[in-house]
Formats: C-alpha cells, structure tokens, sequence
C-alpha cells in the first residue's frame, strides 16, 4: 500500500484505496483528468467541423487510461503475481486530490471547487450523482484550469509506498504528471481506439484500419496504416556537405544550412586532410 507523502511544505498525508477494483472515486478522478487534458472543444466545430468537437471521454479515454497503468506497468515483482505488477490508478487519483487541496489552500485557485462539476462527469451507465456524490474527491471539483494547475503541484511531492513488507519505493511524483498528460494526449492520437480489444497481446489484436472509427484519425486527416508511412524522406545535407544534395525537402536551420535533400551523398577520398596525423602511441611492426 502507498504510506506517505511528503511536500516541499512537509505534508503527511495516508494514501488509501489501493485495490484491483475501479472504484467510483478513482473513475470520477480519471475522468476529470481527462475532460482537462483531452476537453471538448465545441467552438471548433464551426472553424475546423463536427468531427472536432468530441474530447477524451467521448472515446472513453479515461477508462483506457486507468486498465492501462493498473496492468500494464510490470515492475518486475514476482511475488505480487506473474506479471509484477502494482494497480497504480486508485493512488495516483488520491495523490491529485492532495494536490487539489494544496491548490486551495495557497488560494491558486481561479474557481471555486464544485461537487455538480465532478458529478456532471459521469456516464448514463454509471451509478446515479447521489451515489457518487460522497466518494467525488476535491481534484474532480477543480474546474478544467484548476485541475491543470494541481497537477503541477505534484512535481513538487515526494511518494513513498510498500506494496510488500519488504519492498520500500520512493519517487518523484512529478512522473505522475508526466504520465496523466503526456501520456494521455499521445494515447489519444493513436490507433488504440479502433481495436476489439486493446488489452490483448499486439499478436491477438485486429484493427479495422478503418478512418471512421478512431476519432482522433477523423481529426488529424490521417488516413490509416499504409506502407511507406515510415518512408525514407531524404538527408541531412548543407551547401558543402557530401553526406546529401539535390532538391532540398525541408530546411531545418536556415541560417546554418542545414536542410534535408533528396539525394544521397557519400564520403569522397580526400575529403580531409590527414597528411599530418600522427600515431598516439608506436606501432609494433611484424
């Protein structure tokens, strides 16, 4: 179970609700992260079209995101089971509400904290705002902003936690932040959407390769798997350089000349003057 955690300012706060099991918490907290990170956006619809109105919980990115770091991180444990691993949502959902409450209390906070706007999050197939209400933790109160801004609190924590009596981690909590945004915003502009089941081994999965059905595709305009998608695009190349020539593709440094060219180059004898190079060290003969 997660023990402590320790701020800049000395706080001491129990992390508890560890388990297998997604409880209402957990899923309220997960949702609010993606609703922050991956918002709807209706004011686009006009400008870019429908298809970019829809967020992350539209495509149910929080869920995604809480199976995935509760059994996908193998930390290498044998005696937690076979795989190693140790279900990470419930703490990381406790540790954004201990930074919600830092937020509040430093009075950083752009909005008041909000119940209705935790329990506007959830889904016709989850149980009812009253049932929730309770459990609804003070990072699922934040406004969109405010969430934002608690979890870069969290770079500022220190965790401690012993899945074992004999296993002792620490870290830095700012990963947590790593992980909730950046990982949440590439997960979303990938192709995981269009699998049956994304939880499967990559030799067990089949995808439709279909535009129509990763939200993030219709988006992006990308037009799904194609090979050549990984494709040569040319050399790293500059006016003098033998490494490339030709037609320039791109230019990365313009003051530099540095640009990427069509054409392959080549090394060319003479290319440096080595007439007075001199050996470090002797050369045995023989």
């Amino acid at each position: 179970m997660w023990q402590s955690l320790t701020s800049t300012g000395g706080l001491l706060l129990e992390l508890v609700g560890v388990g297998p099991d997604v409880d209402p918490h957990t899923k309220v907290t997960f949702r609010a992260i993606g609703d922050a990170v991956m918002p709807e956006t209706p004011g686009l619809a006009g400008e870019l079209g429908p298809e970019h109105v829809s967020g992350g919980l539209a495509v149910d990115l929080d869920a995604f995101t809480v199976t995935y770091v509760d059994d996908g991180f193998q930390l290498g444990l044998p005696h937690l089971g076979p795989q190693g691993n140790i279900p990470i949502a419930d703490p990381i959902a406790h540790l954004l509400d201990s930074a919600a409450l830092t937020l509040v209390e430093r009075g950083d906070n752009e909005r008041d904290p909000d119940v209705d706007r935790a329990l506007s999050l959830l889904g016709p197939d989850d149980p009812s705002p009253r049932a929730v209400e309770d459990v609804v933790g003070p990072f699922a109160k934040l406004s969109r902003r405010d969430r934002l801004r608690a979890i870069a609190i969290v770079d500022e924590f220190d965790v401690e936690f012993t899945p074992t009596d004999d296993d002792l981690f620490e870290l830095d909590a700012g990963l947590v932040g790593q992980l909730v945004i950046g990982f949440m915003e590439m997960i979303y502009y990938s192709e995981w959407q269009g699998y049956d089941e994304f939880t499967q081994p990559p030799s067990r999965r089949s995808h439709p390769n279909d535009r129509s059905a990763v939200q993030s595709w219709r988006q992006t305009g990308f037009p799904g798997f194609a090979d050549g998608y990984a494709a040569l695009r040319g050399y790293v190349g500059t006016t003098d350089s033998p490494l490339g020539g030709g037609d320039t593709w791109a230019t990365v440094d313009e003051a530099a000349d540095v640009r990427i060219v069509r054409e392959s180059g080549g090394f060319r004898e003479n290319d440096y003057e080595t007439s007075d190079y001199r050996e470090p060290f002797p050369v045995e003969s023989g």
